[in-house]
């Protein structure tokens, strides 16, 4: 159970959850409760909504696991400043299939061709 959690609150979160799917919505008792504990309802939701927002701010701040880019040149080429020149980045996860959409001659040494 998380801290949030209050006996109240859980109550009137269940006897919502019976409303809306349209049990015991004329129940006298339930109405009672549902009016004296309203804000300790609102105080677990609260509490639980906050619980989650910390959560995914926390994976905001988890290191990336991305590649950095890759850049390969021709020293000698066609020009006095020599060949191509390339800065790309590969999204291809290398595991997944034999596709190489880089074509540089610095990906293919690192490829083994």
């Amino acid at each position: 159970m998380t801290p949030c959690f209050t006996v109240q609150g859980f109550a009137v979160d269940l006897i919502r959850h019976l409303w809306d799917e349209g049990l015991y919505r004329d129940n006298k008792w339930l109405q009672k409760v549902h009016a004296t504990w309203f804000n300790h309802w609102v105080e677990y939701k609260t509490c639980l909504t906050m619980d989650d927002v910390n959560r995914q701010i926390e994976e905001m701040f988890e290191e990336s696991k991305v590649m950095p880019p890759i850049y390969w040149e021709e020293e000698k080429g066609e020009t006095p400043l020599g060949g191509p020149i390339g800065y790309t980045y590969d999204f291809v996860d290398p595991a997944s299939g034999p596709a190489d959409s880089v074509q540089g001659p610095e990906q293919r040494k690192a490829d083994g061709k």
